[in-house]
């Protein structure tokens, strides 16, 4: 039960910082937009395929942190039965 915990803990800790993290970039990005303003409006193609290369390897990266969770997971799984059925170290 007490991991159950610290797992919805963590998670609602990695959303706070994802959230952060959103925050500070459109807070950047807003920014330098407002500073390059004349290259931003001269520029839109540039940026819109920037744009588009930001949000595919954002999902690619989240792609590839799921498999590798789920990975993790089997893994653990496996390690926990083949250690189940071990006799005890302790001599009888």
């Amino acid at each position: 039960m007490a991991s159950a915990s610290r797992a919805t803990s963590s998670r609602h800790r990695a959303t706070r910082l994802a959230l952060l993290d959103a925050f500070t970039v459109g807070a950047g990005l807003g920014y330098l937009a407002r500073e390059y303003r004349e290259v931003v409006v001269a520029n839109p193609a540039v940026i819109g395929l920037t744009l588009l290369f930001v949000f595919a390897a954002g999902y690619l990266i989240r792609t590839a942190a799921r498999a590798l969770r789920r990975a993790g997971s089997r893994v653990d799984a496996i390690f926990a039965e083949e250690l189940g059925k071990k006799p005890s170290p302790r001599p009888r």
